[in-house]
């Protein structure tokens, strides 16, 4: 029976028939056809991949993918700030933006622990109490909300004409004094426990009203988002560095626009902000009002700034490769001259393979899977464009496997991605988010000294030189 043609958003011209030779091999459980077309024959149309015949051994997916760096200073920013932290001279702040695999917030989760466990744990950093979404999460942090609040993000159905975003692309909005939005530092987690500043990032409009932040129950501070001028607004409370629950409930007298809460601590260490928002693309960020960015981020200061976009982009077939490429330049062109001392990397998409649907005799659905080619085309703009403005660059699906890989990760004995073909299980973000750690790390552990030529604890796969 034949299979119908995959939907891959673009058509081409029939490829005539010629004859060919097909092999089939086993990798990592996954069967693959190669097509061997006649040397003087035009290339034949790409067979679809079924899903595996027996379970894939999770423990075998993941490849070790090194961070792409042509210039070789494109961290060293990030690089020497954790130095200084070790010596508890300061603090390293990193700001992660993308979409929905930085929402979940394992994949990051990750890195944040890791960092924090070796370099110390400088707070829970800046977070969105009024969940916009039902997943979204902090994974350390405790999060509660009324549901009165009116949450805005760049999408189809919630988006801003004004672009009143905040740091993390969301704003929520309240008059009425029945509604509160609630942090508090973490129960379960050994990271982010305590704070001994908080910030809370506002909206100051002409008929702005009043917020309350109350602190443990009972320390009450009125705050006034009334002003001449819109802009942002901050309140800063210094607290003793412990665990503390915040809480923020309009007065009830004009609307209250907030952006956020930040709970830090005056002490060496890391924080990181993690800001994803489900089906962002990184042109997202060109619809945030720049000066509310700007402002935001130059509060936040980081020193690692990590855009991780793309997944969703690599299904957009009717935009045009070039177009995207110019949104881009646009975006990573703002963040390098808003933070010019700032590190930049930029993480590539996950593997998405195109599905192809097809009822077989007995009136079963069966799937198969074809290269998405806009794939490619994307990660090349994204690695041609981080390197222009002296930003590194990390593929995302090739330490998956490249193309096709996600088969894999669905189909193993232990699921390392969801049924979607697009996103991963908590196991498969901890997958990525280790071989991400390994490529940020390796480059930097190696400048490290280790005493009797014996590689540092925890960096087993850098090896001294003789």
């Amino acid at each position: 029976m034949t299979a119908p043609a995959p939907d891959t958003g673009r058509t081409e011209p029939a490829a005539p028939r010629a004859p060919r030779s097909v092999w089939r091999l086993r990798h990592a459980g996954l069967a693959l056809l190669l097509v061997a077309a006649a040397p003087t024959a035009v290339a034949a149309e790409p067979i679809p991949i079924p899903p595996p015949l027996d379970p894939v051994p999770a423990d075998s997916l993941g490849v070790p993918t090194p961070i792409e760096d042509p210039s070789g200073v494109a961290l060293r920013h990030f690089y020497r700030s954790l130095t200084a932290t070790a010596r508890g001279e300061g603090q390293t702040r990193i700001a992660v933006f993308g979409a929905s695999h930085v929402a979940g917030d394992v994949f990051t989760r990750v890195m944040r622990h890791q960092l924090k466990s070796r370099y110390g744990d400088a707070g829970l950093g800046f977070l969105v109490p009024a969940s916009p979404w039902r997943d979204y999460y902090n994974r350390d942090a405790n999060l509660s909300y009324s549901k009165g609040w009116e949450s805005s993000w760049v999408s189809r159905t919630r988006s801003r004409d004004d672009g009143v975003y905040g740091l993390a692309g969301i704003s929520f909005t309240s008059s009425s004094k029945h509604d509160w939005a609630r942090v508090e530092t973490a129960h379960k987690s050994p990271f982010g426990r305590t704070a001994s500043r908080i910030e809370v990032f506002y909206w100051k409009q002409p008929d702005g009203g009043e917020f309350t932040i109350t602190v443990d129950g009972k320390d009450k501070h009125r705050v006034r988002t009334k002003a001449d001028e819109t802009g942002p607004g901050y309140a800063v409370l210094h607290v003793p560095d412990d665990g503390h629950k915040v809480e923020v409930r309009p007065k009830g007298n004009g609307p209250v626009t907030l952006f956020g809460i930040a709970l830090d601590r005056d002490v060496a260490g890391v924080v990181m902000d993690s800001m994803g928002i489900n089906g962002a693309r990184a042109a997202t960020q060109l619809e945030w009002d720049p000066r509310i960015f700007a402002d935001h981020l130059a509060r936040r200061d980081p020193d690692l700034i990590v855009l991780a976009y793309g997944t969703n982009a690599i299904g957009d077939t009717d935009d045009p490769i070039d177009a995207y490429e110019r949104r881009l330049d646009l975006v990573i062109a703002r963040v390098r001259s808003l933070m010019p001392q700032a590190s930049c990397l930029y993480v590539g998409p996950s593997d998405r393979p195109v599905k192809v649907e097809d009822k077989g005799d007995d009136g079963e659905t069966r799937l198969s899977f074809l290269p998405r080619p806009r794939q490619e085309q994307v990660i090349d703009v994204q690695r041609r464009v981080a390197h222009r403005y002296g930003c590194a660059f990390w593929d995302w699906a090739r330490a998956m496997g490249g193309d096709l890989s996600m088969v894999s990760w669905v189909n193993a004995d232990d699921p390392m991605a969801a049924r979607d073909y697009v996103h991963l299980t908590r196991r498969g973000y901890e997958r990525i988010g280790q071989l991400f750690m390994d490529a940020v790390m390796t480059p930097y552990e190696a400048t490290l000294p280790h005493p009797f030529g014996l590689p540092t604890p925890g960096t087993a796969s850098i090896r001294s030189v003789p």
